[in-house]
């Protein structure tokens, strides 16, 4: 029987998606993928506690899928119910919220299947906080960062700041790479950008040292097999410190020295995270700086533009028992 593998994501997602499920197909599974943000409308799911029993189906494309038969889970996103007006303006709120409570008990359903990420494991790690206080325990340099709503603590952190501080929202306002409407850059900040204390008071961002460039990396995780690639990015002449925006930009074949590569899988396994996006800068005097790592950020440029096999390593990943789980095992 070929093994289930669902490919959780959204309406809107790309060629990546594809990419893993052409690569499980190869290795004789069932990919389906699975449109969160189309339920309840386009699919239909059933999750009984009967006579004893604990069982459950997906009903999407005219087929019907055995909760049972899931053997992998891959969430590479979760987006929220998008109802159409045909839905009251005034119970829209309320019926979201119940959708995303629904969906949370088919994931705890599925908590048996093997998972790249666990939901929870998910939520822990996009702490941004937290990941630079186990970044730094693991041995990675990471930047002096603040965040705070007491605005005199606040100007006093870029006071101390000799070359200068950038401002990065903890939260990701819209999917994907290429950013939407309402996204928000890494951006420049200046002393004068500090006077609005009802802003600083309501809106506690990051506020970090800003760090030279010489390039930008993204690095995949993978079970502990790294994809690494760099990027670099022409001056800003705005006050946006952040490459995304810039067009015409080329990806390059990169790899971090051992030691940083040592140290960032250490954070991976501290994170519980077997799959990670990470973004790092190395300056010019050869120091290497992590910034975060997303634990469903994207890759497919790097496949798409150096040809980095990350969608079999991702589909090995799902057809694979967790190195997490074993390891836990045997301790």
């Amino acid at each position: 029987m070929q093994p289930l593998v669902l490919l959780l994501t959204h309406a809107a997602d790309h060629s990546t998606v594809d990419w893993v499920a052409d690569a499980l197909a190869r290795r004789g599974a069932l990919p389906l993928r699975v449109d969160t943000d189309r339920f309840p409308l386009d699919w239909q799911l059933g999750l009984r506690q009967e006579r004893g029993e604990d069982t459950g189906f997906l009903r999407l494309h005219g087929r019907t899928y055995a909760l049972e038969a899931v053997q992998a889970v891959w969430l590479r996103q979760w987006q929220p119910a998008a109802l159409d007006d045909a839905v009251d303006a005034r119970f829209r709120a309320q019926c979201v919220q119940e959708c995303r409570h629904v969906l949370r008990a088919l994931w705890d359903r599925l908590e048996g299947a093997c998972w790249v990420n666990d939901l929870p494991q998910l939520e822990r790690a996009g702490a941004k906080l937290r990941q630079l206080r186990l970044a730094r325990a693991a041995g990675l340099r990471v930047p002096d960062t603040l965040c705070s709503n007491d605005p005199d603590e606040v100007r006093a952190f870029h006071a101390r700041q000799a070359r200068g501080v950038v401002m990065k929202m903890q939260t990701v306002l819209s999917p994907g790479m290429g950013g939407g409407a309402g996204n928000l850059y890494t951006t420049v900040i200046e002393a004068a950008d500090l006077q609005d204390d009802p802003g600083l008071v309501l809106c506690p961002p990051l506020f970090q040292e800003r760090i030279p460039k010489a390039e930008e990396l993204r690095v995949i995780a993978v079970d502990g097999q790294l994809f690494c690639a760099a990027i670099r990015p022409r001056a800003s002449s705005g006050r946006v410190d952040d490459w995304r925006p810039q067009s015409g930009l080329a990806w390059q074949p990169a790899q971090l020295p051992e030691s940083v590569a040592r140290c960032f899988r250490v954070l991976m396994r501290s994170l519980g995270l077997r799959y990670g996006a990470a973004d790092f800068i190395h300056t010019p005097d050869d120091d290497w700086v992590f910034l975060e790592v997303n634990a469903c950020g994207e890759w497919g440029m790097l496949q798409r533009d150096l040809g980095l096999p990350i969608a079999d390593a991702l589909a090995k990943a799902l057809l694979t028992d967790s190195p997490l789980s074993s390891a836990a095992q045997s301790a």
